[in-house]
């Protein structure tokens, strides 16, 4: 009994203190965690070379060459140039090897940046963390960007960059099998042809890719086949993605990525502003052959890998004892694996508990692509849905939308998100449809809301409902300023959108007094409160979009004051004053991270809706029928349109808008000259230095705009005309031209 009382007594004193000792060190613990979640990440500056004055006058595209060192910048030893490989990678520097290419025939503007100098294995995950952020930056910047790297391990270089550059911009990766200064060097060529290739543009929007040997490759599949060839680098299964052919660039295939060109789900997750480079979690690779053994995935385990691919033979296959490894390490220290060949090619599928199937990529490939994905996730089901989209990269073609006429519903709405769901029956002011998953679809009432639903939206089926409700339930005060009926909108599927939905509501507008305008609120059902979304005011109906559902109206409220917000990088700016008053004017908006970009290119898209937006253009346009309509985004469609109609646009010979490509000074002054009903001279002769640069159809719309001030030349009196604009550029000629009209 004393024994007995004794342990009784013992365990009452040391179990609560045992509690308070986990928790003190749990929620110590989760403390650092929030820490280490909400402090943002220190990242790297570079001093990326300005543009040059010269630069900005000539009409040529500005290229930067961003240089690692490698096999094209080797120094051959012993000064013998028949020491193909024998050579110090990484000696010469990029500027005085630019200077070395031959000027006649300029192709491109070209700045260089040294990142640094020596081969590529001699880079680690971190230092590939700067080199991208460093690529974003000069892509601010510049046009486009050449990447030089070695060989070696240039194709997880070039797909680190693919996953991770969030610019749209052409970013072109090349090296060399011989050194710089031997005979017979690929060198010259290969940087000479990746400016080209850069400078053309076609490239923009594929993401990253892989140019040497007059041979350009999509970087996610491209790899080296041999360790001396100047051919080496090959595309298996999928084949090139283009040549070069003296002075052509050509494109023969798109990649999945440039059939997303312009939308949101373009960019991957992988942002790297958003983490530290300390985040890169440590991934290997092992190798499968005849009674492999487990000891390799034991001891990188040991060692701290936190995800490993494996490269088995055939179709991914891997020994017993190395799966026996495998299963071991999923469960004891949840380590997740990736399933990849060892043949060189082939597509490997199924997966299951801890290990993902790597479609086609090659091992090393697919070691990136890992990495990255468990730097930005931990979760096992994320990083799997990252290797089966964006690590896939399979195209998907879109079944066109089909809009849906509401039918009255005789059965109850099945329990969804956001409220209490319908009251079943047959319901005039309710109606609902099925929408496949992954499809895209339209539900309204009369035209009194319109919920359209996106492409990718989400991955399972789900039936939509509109629901008009008649009683407000005590949601609404009778003095509220509720200019519409109140909409409960639902989905049978509880997940937020992946891609936002678009809402459109009627309201009534002899309910909005002076100094007031309509906003949309969605109604918190934790809160009990209404919530203002705002919205986009078009005539009678009012626009917004959302991630989720539940119940919708709109309100009058108070017109707030137009404030122009500060940015961060317009402070002494030459266009600072036209930025502000442009901003001030609902012309132009800037950037989430609060700059305006005023040096980054505009292209023909953007610059049609800020004129369209400028000259206050309403009412629909003229049907587009462009060769190239799927490429025009839905945000820039209605402005595009109008400016069909009213004559300022007409596309190109072949047909083509062209929405994406940069805008050319002589393009701009031409619409601009349209928008502000300039009188035209077709035997027009300008007074500035390049006149006869300037096509005939520029002529008279260039001496129109620029008689009015409202343009001006550049440098040396020239005008540029196949230089491309800014956005800077843009608003001013726009703000000028408002003065003027």
């Amino acid at each position: 009994m004393t024994i007995r009382s004794e342990s009784t007594t013992t365990k009452k004193v040391f179990i609560p203190l045992l509690i308070v000792a986990l928790l003190s060190t749990i929620l110590t613990g989760y403390a650092s965690s929030v820490r280490a979640e909400t402090a943002a990440p220190q990242l790297p500056t570079f001093d990326i070379p300005a543009l040059s004055e010269e630069h900005k006058a000539s009409p040529l595209p500005n290229v930067i060459v961003v240089a690692t060192g490698g096999t094209i910048a080797g120094k051959a030893s012993n000064n013998d140039p028949t020491n193909f490989q024998s050579y110090a990678a990484g000696t010469y520097k990029m500027a005085d090897m630019v200077a070395q290419l031959p000027g006649k025939n300029k192709i491109a503007d070209v700045s260089t940046y040294q990142f640094g100098n020596k081969g590529s294995s001699g880079y680690s995950m971190k230092d590939l963390y700067d080199l991208s952020l460093a690529v974003d930056a000069a892509l601010e910047i510049y046009d486009s960007a050449v990447v030089t790297t070695g060989t070696d391990t240039m194709e997880e270089i070039a797909y680190f960059l693919d996953l991770t550059v969030q610019s749209e911009k052409p970013v072109v990766v090349t090296g060399s099998m011989r050194p710089w200064d031997v005979i017979g060097t690929d060198a010259p060529a290969n940087l000479y042809q990746a400016i080209k290739v850069a400078g053309s543009g076609k490239t923009k929007w594929f993401g990253t890719v892989v140019m040497l040997n007059d041979v350009i490759h999509a970087a996610r599949e491209v790899t080296k086949s041999n360790s001396h060839r100047t051919d080496t680098f090959e595309t298996p299964m999928f084949g090139v993605l283009g040549y070069v052919d003296d002075a052509a660039v050509r494109m023969y295939r798109l990649n999945a990525r440039a059939l997303k060109a312009g939308q949101a789900d373009w960019k991957t997750p992988f942002a790297l502003k958003n983490i530290s480079k300390d985040n890169l979690p440590i991934v290997e690779i092992v190798y499968s052959y005849q009674e492999a053994g487990g000891g390799a995935i034991r001891a990188l385990v040991a060692d701290g890998a936190k995800g490993i691919v494996t490269a088995g033979t055939g179709a991914a296959g891997i020994s017993s004892k190395m799966s026996a490894a495998r299963s071991a390490a999923i469960k004891d220290h949840g380590v997740t694996f990736v399933s990849t060949t060892r043949t060189g090619s082939g597509t490997i599928t199924g997966g299951g508990n801890g290990i993902i199937a790597g479609d086609n990529l090659n091992p090393q490939h697919a070691r990136i692509m890992l990495m990255l994905s468990l730097a930005f996730s931990n979760d096992f089901a994320t990083v799997k849905n990252w290797f089966e989209t964006v690590g896939t990269q399979d195209i998907k073609v879109d079944v066109p939308e089909t809009p849906v006429t509401p039918t009255p519903t005789p059965t109850p709405t099945p329990p969804v998100e956001g409220g209490t769901g319908g009251s079943g029956g047959n319901v005039p002011n309710k109606g609902q449809v099925s929408i496949g998953a992954g499809s895209a679809g339209t539900l309204g009432l009369d035209d009194s809301v319109t919920v359209s639903i996106p492409a990718g939206a989400t991955k399972e089926q789900m039936l939509l409902s509109i629901e008009k409700l008649t009683e407000t339930g005590g949601i609404v005060e009778p003095s509220s300023k509720r200019v519409s009926s109140i909409f409960e909108i639902l989905k049978s599927i509880p997940a937020d959108f992946f891609v936002p939905v678009t809402l459109t509501f009627k309201f009534d507008t002899a309910l909005i007094k002076s100094g007031q305008t309509a906003s949309v609120f969605y109604y918190d059902e934790v809160k009990k409160q209404w919530v203002e979304m705002g919205g986009t005011v078009k005539d009678n109906f009012i626009t917004v979009q959302s991630d989720h559902f539940t119940k919708f109206a709109v309100f009058a409220v108070d017109k707030k004051a137009e404030e122009v917000p500060s940015f961060t990088d317009i402070s002494k700016h030459w266009a600072e004053a036209a930025i502000k008053e442009a901003v001030a004017s609902g012309i132009v908006k800037g950037y989430e991270d609060g700059t305006f970009k005023p040096n980054k290119t505009v292209t023909r898209a953007e610059f049609s809706v800020m004129l369209m937006v400028a000259l206050k253009a309403d009412g629909a346009g003229s049907a587009l029928a462009f060769a190239d309509n799927d490429k025009i985004a839905a945000w820039a469609k209605e402005a595009v349109a109008q400016a069909v109609k009213a004559d300022i646009i007409s596309g190109y010979p072949d047909g083509t808008f062209r929405p994406g490509a940069n805008i050319l000074r002589m393009e701009m002054v031409s619409m601009i000259a349209s928008g502000a009903g300039l009188t035209l001279d077709p035997d027009a002769t300008t007074s500035f230095a390049d006149n006869k640069d300037i096509p005939v159809w520029a002529k008279g719309a260039v001496k129109a705009v620029s008689d009015k001030g409202i343009i001006q030349g550049r440098t040396g009196n020239i005008f540029a005309p196949k230089a491309t604009a800014t956005r800077a550029d843009a608003i001013t000629v726009i703000m000028n031209m408002l003065k003027n009209k």
